[in-house]
């Protein structure tokens, strides 16, 4: 394409020189209008090749910024994936980190009369100075009855939430120990709900909540 330009450059520049001289040194009519005609002619054949040639460039840019437009958006769709396969991973992590097993032996009724049994002594040792003695009695595996003597009945309601509250301290203390002695499991043996008593059946004061547990008196003295 490049010495094809040349060449009819170059015949453009031997047609002028043609004209020139069949007009000036030696005057010849028919020669001139050769010379004129095919300086036209190669005129109009190289600015035929100028406006291809800038149509052609006009062409290739869009083509070069579809290219690019093209290769961005793979990028864009590589990396929405990337992140899909990171977001079902870490979930998949989560779902595997969600299932906790049980590391200790279930808490049993057996369980639940092992600790009633410890926990009088605990509490019968605490509260040896105060002259208080107290009987327990496991009620299924997740209930103690904690018997009180009969007196106690008879305290003012501030003092029966007092003892009430000290009891379930101990409690919740001595069944975290006791449990973790035994190898319990903490995440799934829970320490089992507490009732006091008078020795007449009566129910002073009981564990209640869910989240946040507290004893609850429930006698209007």
């Amino acid at each position: 394409m490049e010495i094809l330009k040349n060449t009819l450059s170059l015949i453009v520049l031997v047609s002028a020189a043609g004209i020139w001289y069949f007009v000036k040194k030696r005057p010849n009519t028919k020669y001139r209008n050769i010379s004129i005609a095919v300086l036209i002619s190669c005129a109009l054949v190289i600015g035929t090749f100028f406006r291809e040639n800038k149509t052609n460039t006009e062409l290739t840019k869009p083509a070069t910024t579809q290219t690019t437009s093209s290769s961005s958006s793979k990028n864009s769709v590589s990396k929405e994936n990337s992140k899909e396969n990171k977001v079902s991973e870490s979930k998949s992590e989560a779902s595997s980190s969600q299932e906790i097993k049980n590391d200790g032996p279930d808490y049993t009724e057996e369980s639940n009369t092992q600790f009633a049994n410890h926990l009088t002594t605990e509490i019968n040792n605490q509260l040896a100075d105060s002259g208080h003695q107290v009987i327990t009695k496991p009620v299924g595996k997740n209930v103690i009855y904690l018997y009180l003597p009969q007196e106690v009945k008879y305290y003012s309601k501030v003092e029966i939430q007092q003892i009430a509250d000290k009891l379930y301290k101990i409690k919740e203390s001595t069944f975290k120990n006791w449990a973790i002695e035994n190898g319990y499991d903490l995440s799934f043996a829970n320490s089992p709900n507490l009732y006091v008593k008078a020795e007449d059946d009566t129910t002073l004061a009981e564990e209640s909540g869910i989240i946040k547990k507290s004893m609850k008196v429930k006698v209007n003295n």
